[in-house]
């Protein structure tokens, strides 16, 4: 097979740019060359479920490009907007201290610390996720801390979070990727209300991502607690996240 038939293929274009390390200007300048074995084995891996990202151990979020690997979640378009209403409220705060709970590849707490003054803490109870956010932050020379806790260790004025909030009986989109950063109950709100609860008179606000389909749920138990908040949609429409005022 031949480079011009090679980048009609889905995810081919990319594929060839990663291994030949060349870019799409010069895969369509030399189109007559033969691929290569790498490149069909890739191919076959990736168009039997196995994420791209895991294969190049490369993901891009907010535009710039993080590390990533087995074991720990990759990062979603959807989760940006949880990172932009973030942003917008800590930049309203003087000296804010930000706590991304459940960080897994640090991404949000990166992209919170590149756009804001605050300083900024990430945790995670998985070793491999902290492994991941800790090369990312050192890749993007940010001042990020980085830090094992069930949640958080302290408390601050701006908790964000993307928790596992998937219902149990939901398919994940591919085996590959851990169930601890997908599952959250039932109703997928397990984890999402205790963090809220254990946060309540730690921190001045939270910014959470949660299901398109968890809004009623949440807002039964938001009321419950006595709580001031607002959801947030995704470039789709579709609710994403919520934030909390305590």
């Amino acid at each position: 097979m031949k480079i011009k038939d090679a980048i009609r293929l889905e995810n081919g274009e990319y594929i060839l740019q990663k291994l030949l390390n060349k870019d799409r200007v010069w895969l369509h300048l030399n189109d007559e060359l033969e691929v290569g074995k790498e490149f069909f084995d890739i191919y076959e891996k990736v168009k039997g479920g196995y994420p791209i990202e895991y294969v190049f151990k490369e993901v891009e979020f907010f535009s710039d490009k993080f590390y990533i690997e087995e074991g720990v979640l990759i990062p979603r378009d959807d989760t940006e907007v949880v990172v932009e209403k973030a942003i917008e409220i800590v930049k309203k705060l003087k000296n804010p201290l930000v706590v991304d709970c459940c960080t897994g590849s640090g991404v949000i707490a990166i992209e919170i610390a590149k756009h804001t003054n605050a300083k900024v803490i990430a945790t995670d109870i998985s070793e491999k996720a902290l492994e991941v956010a800790k090369k990312n932050v050192k890749l993007h020379n940010v001042n990020v801390e980085v830090k094992k806790c069930n949640f958080f260790c302290e408390g601050g004025d701006v908790l964000v979070a993307n928790p596992p909030y998937v219902e149990n009986t939901h398919k994940k989109p591919n085996p590959y990727e851990p169930d601890i950063a997908f599952f959250g109950g039932d109703d997928g709100l397990d984890i999402v209300k205790n963090l809220i609860q254990r946060a309540k008179d730690k921190f001045l606000y939270a910014v959470i991502e949660i299901g398109y389909n968890q809004k009623k749920n949440l807002s039964e138990f938001l009321e419950k607690e006595k709580l001031k908040y607002e959801f947030f949609n995704d470039l789709g429409g579709r609710v994403r996240g919520v934030v909390i005022e305590f």
